[in-house]
């Protein structure tokens, strides 16, 4: 090796961490989640719902027979995609997504879920929570008579999936208590009359 490009050579340095070993590294780890977690507490409600909320909003909270207006994702508990409305993640015959789009709920009209019903009342418009709905005729899907409904193929196969799997298919598999996971946003909360508050 020749040094006629006159560059210098350098040595790389050791990199040093703020902890000193694996168990104070974790200690750090914990007490990050801790303060989190502390920070952004689970709420949970009856029958098994439980929220987080993911962004504050402003405003009056939704309550007693108010009309919401919200955007919303489902997912399994896995994290597979099944449907939504508002995210502009569905696109409709002519490829145009739903962004700004939402659905409009009348509190106490089983418009959502008994569960999502739950997690919706007290939120202020801006506001996102993410719900883990478990299954069930009480605050599951069952409780809205499966509304709100997909209007995709592909959200429609997702549900039947679903219903499969929380009720068994025959023999071979037993029904299993899967849960799904709801972002939802706040969009507006108006009045029970209509007036926005």
């Amino acid at each position: 090796m020749g040094a006629a490009s006159g560059a210098a050579l350098t040595l790389p340095t050791q990199a040093f961490g703020k902890c000193a070993d694996i168990e104070s590294c974790r200690e750090v780890g914990e007490a990050k989640f801790a303060a989190t977690d502390a920070a952004n507490p689970v709420f949970k409600l009856s029958d098994g719902v439980r929220y987080k909320r993911l962004k504050d909003g402003a405003g009056a909270a939704a309550s007693g027979s108010d009309v919401v207006d919200v955007a919303y994702s489902i997912s399994t508990a896995g994290g597979s995609y099944m449907y939504s409305r508002g995210f502009g993640f569905e696109k409709d015959a002519d490829g145009v997504t739903d962004t700004g789009d939402f659905l409009r709920v009348q509190l106490g009209n089983n418009d959502v879920p008994k569960g999502i019903e739950l997690a919706i009342r007290g939120m202020k418009a801006g506001e996102k929570r993410r719900v883990e709905l478990p299954p069930g005729p009480v605050a599951g899907f069952e409780s809205s008579d499966w509304k709100p409904a997909p209007t995709t193929r592909r959200g429609k196969a997702q549900v039947t999936a679903y219903k499969n799997l929380i009720n068994g298919n025959g023999s071979s598999q037993p029904p299993f208590p899967a849960v799904t996971v709801w972002d939802v946003e706040c969009r507006r909360v108006r009045g029970a009359r209509g007036g926005e508050r």
